[in-house]
């Protein structure tokens, strides 16, 4: 059993589409703490 070209291609369509929200998301996310820290509104993690 064999796959389209056309539906292997909306696979990674889709597949492309969720990876680049969910890295969007996290910068996203990153960009906020690294405000939060330098307006003083979040403390420096303490890792240890």
């Amino acid at each position: 059993m064999t796959m389209s070209w056309g539906l292997a291609a909306h696979i990674v369509d889709m597949v492309w589409m969720v990876l680049a929200g969910w890295v969007s998301t996290c910068l996203v996310i990153a960009g906020e703490i690294a405000r939060g820290m330098r307006n003083g509104e979040i403390s420096p993690f303490v890792v240890g």
